[in-house]
């Protein structure tokens, strides 16, 4: 059996997947019929059925405006599924548990500024504030036989689903194959730290990330949006990790 084969991502349908199965083709990726983390017993049985060892914990309410609408579905995807999956993986002998989490974390109010792990959260949005909550659950579990780190990072997946892209708000994004290697090397290794960055070198716009991947889209700035309150920079910085650079070979490549 290979290191991959007993590697299981929830959420492996979202954002990632298509990543995932790139780089790990042979690690367990379960629908939502198979495991559901609103459930606790769906869990229960998956993890009975099948042998896991590490875990990378992507299963979210990811939409900023769809955590608004439903408070409480996004409270139980984002919180309390985290909290069933943690006490699952640790009764049936998980060794390393990963939870993607986000920049959302942070307010994001001064354009200048660098996050690190260190750096104090302060979310602006319900998304963030789930996520924020999921991470001191997590957090718990940091020196517990299964070893649960928090890895944050910011990114998308390409082609850029809108036709604009904003000018003026920014981050140190990766591509999704970046990410998907450095929770690769996170959970193969020993951070120092309960939590790191997963984060891209150097600052960037929506706008110039965009064009990056390859996308084309028309410049815009935050005077046109009209949503829920968004942070204007989630660029991350690392104390405990290190930075990865965007254009590195083929993480740009989502198809």
């Amino acid at each position: 059996m290979s290191d991959q084969a007993t590697l299981l991502f929830t959420g492996g349908s979202g954002r990632l997947g298509r990543a995932c199965r790139k780089i790990a083709p042979e690690a367990q990726y379960p629908g939502r019929g198979q495991l559901n983390v609103q459930s606790a017993a769906s869990i229960e049985s998956y993890l009975s059925s099948n042998s896991v060892t590490e875990v990378i914990h992507m299963a979210a309410v990811a939409s900023i405006p769809r955590c608004e609408a439903d408070r409480s579905l996004a409270h139980d995807v984002n919180v309390l599924g985290t909290r069933r999956m943690l006490a699952a993986c640790l009764a049936h002998g998980v060794r390393r548990f990963l939870f993607l989490s986000t920049a959302c974390v942070f307010p994001g109010t001064d354009s200048t500024s660098m996050q690190d792990e260190d750096s104090l959260p302060d979310p602006k949005n319900y998304y963030g504030l789930t996520k924020y909550v999921a991470e001191e659950i997590v957090k718990g579990y940091y020196d517990s036989s299964m070893r649960a780190t928090v890895v944050r990072t910011n990114f998308t997946s390409m082609p850029w689903e809108y036709p604009g892209a904003f000018t003026d708000r920014f981050g140190t994004y990766l591509f999704a194959q970046g990410v998907v290697r450095g929770l690769l090397e996170v959970i193969r290794a020993e951070p120092r730290n309960p939590i790191i960055h997963v984060c891209g070198d150097r600052k960037l716009s929506m706008y110039e990330y965009a064009r990056l991947g390859g996308s084309e889209v028309e410049p815009m700035t935050l005077d046109q949006y009209d949503g829920p309150p968004v942070t204007v920079n989630m660029s991350l910085a690392t104390k405990y990790w290190q930075p990865y650079s965007i254009t590195d070979a083929d993480y740009h490549d989502d198809e």
